[in-house]
């Protein structure tokens, strides 16, 4: 008599899903779960915002308040917000004037902040009581940095900047730091040339103030990466003869790289949306990206408008972050 063999169903008949369950039940299980709080909190205040942004960005949005309540209405316009950003001059302008800020911003910060975590790794009289005044601007609020920064550019006399150089007669009349065209009234068309590169008296004056700000950040980062940095290499070039600019470049620079690409990433992701000092110092006078998506929104209702280039500067910053990353693997290789 011949016995039908009967084979037991397979549970997990695809082999994908036998990996995913192998692979939360395994010897990773509590990692998954101890990263499931983070993982809710990345999906809710980033995932989320995101997709509603970009869905607001492809819709003529608009909002209608009657008797305390709030109606919201998204009728799909496909890329017709993104087309009227393109076409628009003001647009390309305040995306100039975006990527000025952001350029010089960057420059400063690396050249400046390299410089100074450099002098702070060394041995002098003074090192605690120097790394203590550096990072003192970090401490203080935004928007008190603003303000403070806003009386000291004050364009009368009484302002702490004019009132210096009245005193030293290195100018004889105060000067509106914070005008766009203050520097060059007499050459207008040397004003409307660096204003078309993004470039004018207002948006220096920010830089200046948002780099006293934040520098301290970026010279603690630094100051990290170089006391990581083996001595034994710097006694090896020593004993070859390597001069101090052949030591910066041929070995703290390198060895620099991963923490000027984390620098550099989260940097550009601020700079680009950059927004408190410049409103609190220009309210709307210097529209920058940032300036430009509140006022297109939340002053003249185009909220599918204002989406339209908050999405675009999250695809500015990511582009550019990932230019940095790829930059940073391809020297780790």
């Amino acid at each position: 008599m011949n016995s039908l063999s009967v084979s037991e169903p397979n549970p997990l008949p695809n082999s994908l899903l036998r990996k995913l369950f192998h692979a939360f039940t395994g010897e990773y299980f509590w990692f998954y779960i101890l990263l499931l709080p983070s993982i809710l909190i990345l999906v809710g205040l980033v995932i989320i915002p995101m997709l509603f942004t970009l869905r607001m960005s492809l819709a003529n949005t608009s909002v209608t308040v009657i008797g305390g309540h709030g109606s919201l209405s998204m009728p799909w316009s496909g890329i017709n917000n993104y087309i009227h950003l393109f076409q628009s001059p003001d647009f390309w302008q305040s995306f100039r004037e975006t990527l000025f800020f952001w350029l010089a911003s960057i420059l400063i910060e690396v050249t400046v902040g390299v410089a100074i975590a450099v002098l702070m790794n060394q041995q002098f009289l003074g090192q605690r009581v120097f790394r203590i005044i550096v990072f003192i601007p970090w401490a203080i609020p935004t928007v008190v940095n603003s303000m403070m920064w806003g009386m000291i550019m004050d364009g009368n006399n009484y302002g702490a900047l004019n009132d210096l150089l009245l005193r030293m007669h290195v100018i004889k009349n105060a000067i509106v730091w914070l005008n766009p065209s203050a520097l060059f009234p007499h050459f207008s068309w040397l004003s409307h040339v660096l204003s078309s590169l993004g470039m004018n008296t207002a948006i220096l004056s920010i830089i200046v103030g948002d780099e006293w700000h934040t520098l301290p950040i970026v010279v603690v980062l630094v100051l990290a990466g170089l006391q990581t940095i083996p001595v034994e290499y710097y006694e090896a070039a020593r004993v070859e003869g390597a001069t101090g600019w052949r030591k910066f470049r041929s070995i703290t620079l390198p060895l620099l790289g991963p923490i000027l690409s984390v620098v550099l990433i989260l940097r550009t992701m601020q700079l680009l949306r950059a927004f408190t000092m410049i409103y609190t110092l220009e309210q709307f006078g210097l529209p920058v990206l940032s300036i430009q998506a509140y006022q297109q929104a939340f002053s003249f209702g185009s909220f599918g408008l204002g989406a339209a280039t908050s999405f675009i500067i999250g695809l500015v910053a990511l582009f550019i972050s990932y230019i940095y990353i790829k930059r940073l693997y391809k020297e780790e290789l």
